[in-house]
């Protein structure tokens, strides 16, 4: 096979990208990913536990950049245990107190639990009464903070207070959003919804027992019948949906190439092209019934598998890489005008990739449906499932039906090439996308420029003959393009998050305290970055906390979240996104909102609290 000196320069580039790339030493960067604050409070003798002393708890918060994390201070089975010394201006040793940590698949073996400490976590030192100088206190962080592709260990150094600090106007403890949670870590009684029942710090999932009511609730599913009408329009409504950014191409290049077929079989051959495409987006929803069935997941649940998402994506290279022309695939080959040996199984199998990348969007009606069908038993939930499944592929349906349809697809022509390595193009960023959602933000820093100067450099070649003018403007505008790329991905500075991070049992204990929105998002979730980008900005949750006094907490399930998972079932759903909002002196029946919502929804919920 010969390639062609244009292609071959632009593989060259990112073959010495890459390996220059993996080559750099992790060492240490100049500022790590992890600022620190301290902050005073009044404990009060016996607050603790019986026998303890009074004093200042000291309440010592990580703040980590996005993705990053540290072991916890006994991490499992693997990991650098995270440790804080505190020693008082006298020199005496004070006790140090370390929440559980949050238990999650370690990034470098998936096999293994282990405990990590996320962003807002905290940790406490008890300055007891009655030392000769407490203050200043002298404190030593010890701890490796990771990252999906790196680990950097760490060591601050810290000193809170000076000589004759006045503590007796300082915020009781036992008032504090956290008491619950540092109760159970120091081995006191915490009080959940049941008071007779005791936390030890261990992780566990709350017994969350919730009457949601709905946003919406002319949308939701009463009966079989209303589950597959619904569930029919969910299905339709998916192939406008976010998603349909990344299988579009997928979409395009099969109707194309089923298309071009010649001769007097055109027809027959287009019609089997669509019937197995279809075939192939049923099959899978029948998949996705079984395994959502059997385990209880959330839909698009199979994305919080790390290596299966690298898995996606690397198909998707070799799609993007064979429509180069580098070489032929053996079942799905996508090239226009080149004949597969099984055009059955090439469009059975399209169809399937085609609806597992789809299956992280969720739309409107779909979210209801969902939380529905699956706590019914599993023939009702096929049935459901089959129903989206055939709302998504209506469009191939009609074409099964009229199969003269065809007629207007376009003929193939010297164009035919610009679409096929425009396709290519595409699949090779959704291939870089789905890297990013597996290894970090931090690895699309590089990817995404890449592709911006591989389609760049195609262009170029493509455009030497063009005039001088076209030339220039084409420079001129890959330039704009590439910084704005690069400013795109470079981490702003850190601003104060106005969101809260989930934890379990500091949620138990406020609900029905004060108002709460929750928001359940993930990082392959593209409807829930949608929203984030329209709907829960920072600038609108600012203003909302500040208007209408409402505490707003993210729990993210990029990744699995047994407590999360148990909470988003309580409140009737097994989709995302979804949000929940809790009524001051109301724990029991939150509004819960499915799939999409505005900013003008939203608003006259919050102001209605």
């Amino acid at each position: 096979m010969i390639i062609k000196k244009p292609l071959f320069t632009l593989l060259l580039s990112l073959f010495i990208l890459l390996s220059a790339t993996s080559a750099m030493p992790l060492s240490q960067p100049s500022s790590l990913p992890l600022k620190t604050s301290v902050e005073p409070f009044a404990v009060a003798a016996d607050a603790i536990r019986p026998g303890s002393p009074g004093g200042v708890l000291l309440a010592l918060t990580l703040h980590m950049e996005k993705e990053w994390y540290s072991y916890s201070n006994v991490p499992g089975e693997t990991g650098k245990p995270t440790s804080l010394t505190a020693k008082a201006a006298d020199g005496t040793q004070l006790e140090v107190f370390y929440p559980a940590g949050k238990k999650k698949p370690d990034s470098y073996d998936p096999t293994i639990t282990v405990a990590a400490y996320l962003d807002g976590t905290k940790l406490f030192v008890l300055v007891p009464d009655g030392l000769t100088a407490p203050f200043p206190t002298s404190l030593a962080l010890d701890l490796l903070l990771c990252h999906p592709t790196k680990c950097v260990p760490a060591r601050v150094n810290l000193t809170f207070g000076q000589a004759g600090l006045d503590t007796g106007t300082l915020p009781p403890a036992d008032g504090q959003p956290w008491w619950s949670e540092f109760q159970g870590m120091s081995g006191g009684q915490v009080k959940t919804q049941d008071s007779t029942k005791e936390d030890t710090g261990n992780a566990h999932i709350v017994d969350w027992q919730f009457t949601p009511a709905y946003f919406q609730p002319g949308l939701e599913v009463r009966g079989l019948l209303s589950a597959v009408l619904m569930g029919l329009l969910a299905g339709l409504i998916l192939n406008v949906m976010p998603c349909v950014l990344p299988v579009v191409s997928l979409k395009l290049s099969s109707l194309l190439g089923a298309g071009a077929e010649k001769g007097p079989d055109r027809i027959r051959a287009f019609r089997e092209h669509n019937v197995f495409f279809v075939l192939g987006v049923i099959s899978f929803f029948l998949f996705l019934a079984a395994v959502l069935g059997a385990t209880g997941s959330a839909w698009g649940a199979l994305f919080q598998d790390r290596w299966l998402v690298l898995g996606i994506a690397a198909v998707m290279g070799a799609l993007a890489l064979s429509l180069f022309g580098l070489f032929h695939l053996p079942v799905i080959d996508l090239k226009f005008g080149v004949g597969n040996k099984d055009p059955r199984k090439q469009a059975f199998f399209t169809g399937m990739l085609t609806t597992l990348l789809a299956t992280p969007c969720s739309g409107p009606f779909l979210g209801g449906v969902l939380g529905w069908a699956l706590i019914q038993g599993p023939v009702v939930i096929a049935t459901v499932f089959v129903s989206i499944g055939l709302g998504m592929s209506a469009p191939y349906i009609l074409l099964i039906l009229n199969p003269g349809l065809a007629r207007f697809l376009p003929k193939s022509g010297p164009w035919i090439e610009y679409v096929e390595k425009g396709i290519a193009f595409f699949l090779l960023g959704t291939a870089f996308y789905l890297v990013g959602i597996a290894l970090g933000d931090a690895s699309l820093r590089i990817l995404a420029p890449l592709w911006v100067i591989l389609f760049g450099g195609w262009l170029w070649f493509r455009t030497k003959t063009a005039g001088q003018g076209v030339r220039l403007l084409l420079r001129v505008s890959m330039l704009v393009l590439l910084a704005a790329t690069v400013y795109w991905t470079t981490p702003m500075q850190t601003e104060v998050d106005p969101w809260e991070q989930f934890n379990p049992a500091v949620l138990n204990q406020d609900l029905g305290e004060e108002r709460i929105f929750l928001e359940f998002t993930a990082d392959w979730c593209p409807t829930c970055k949608a929203l984030e980008a329209t709907v829960m900005t920072r600038e609108n949750v600012e203003d909302w906390k500040e208007r209408y006094n409402v505490r707003f907490i993210k729990v993210d399930m990029t990744e699995r979240d047994p407590e999360a998972e148990a909470l988003l079932e309580a409140l009737g759903s097994r989709s995302l996104p979804t949000a929940a909002v809790f009524r001051k002196n109301d724990r029991q029946t939150p509004v819960v909102i499915r799939d999409l919502y505005t900013v003008n929804q939203l608003e006259n919920l919050l102001k209605s609290l």
